[in-house]
């Protein structure tokens, strides 16, 4: 079974009314009027997204795949989902992987990044829908907490060294130790290390 076909039972078990067609045709609007108008609605979708990718531990997620597959009934997808999408991403639920410090790169430069990121931000919003994938921020959190204590419990002192293999084995891979380990970075909780040039 693929990941939608789960998703979807998933939705299915976790939302009671979710073949309600009065409710969904509720649901599936765009979004208009005052935020206090369609607040509800927002956070009815947001809980779910956040709730589909903590159950089923997807570190990052397609915001294609989430508008055009998660929630499609019959060829019809939610209208309002590339504006939680924004305001998700807004709000800290999810971001994109460059908004993460880069490991490889040193403190000024971490730094340089980090105000032009937030510049560049505030002047052109980002196109969620259209990233490749977004990381969702509770699912890192959890994962990047699991992966600091696996390695509390197997190191007797405080700190340790491990190898870029052994790291991407803790943590499932080397896509997700990427992400894991430029949150960790930006946490000051570890620190990338090269021995070699070519490695920087």
């Amino acid at each position: 079974m693929d990941s939608s076909a789960s998703v979807k039972d998933f939705i299915a078990k976790e939302v009671a009314d979710w073949d309600d067609e009065l409710v969904t045709v509720a649901r599936f609007k765009a979004f208009s009027g005052q935020r206090s108008d369609w607040q509800p609605n927002f956070l009815f979708w947001r809980n779910l997204i956040i709730k589909i990718a903590t159950h089923f531990r997807f570190l990052t997620v397609q915001p294609s795949q989430v508008k055009n597959e998660w929630f499609n009934r019959g060829g019809l997808t939610p209208l309002c989902l590339d504006r939680v999408l924004f305001l998700m991403y807004n709000e800290g639920d999810i971001m994109r992987t460059l908004d993460l410090v880069d490991p490889r790169s040193g403190r000024v430069s971490q730094l340089f990044r980090k105000v032009s990121s937030l510049i560049t931000r505030s002047a052109t919003p980002p196109d969620i829908v259209a990233e490749e994938f977004v990381v969702v921020t509770a699912v890192l959190k959890d994962k990047a907490a699991e992966v600091v204590k696996h390695l509390s419990e197997n190191h007797w002192n405080s700190s340790c060294i491990i190898t870029m293999k052994k790291f991407q084995d803790v943590c499932g891979g080397p896509d997700e130790a990427s992400v894991i380990l430029r949150y960790l970075s930006g946490c000051r909780t570890a620190q990338y290390l090269s021995v070699h040039k070519k490695e920087l």
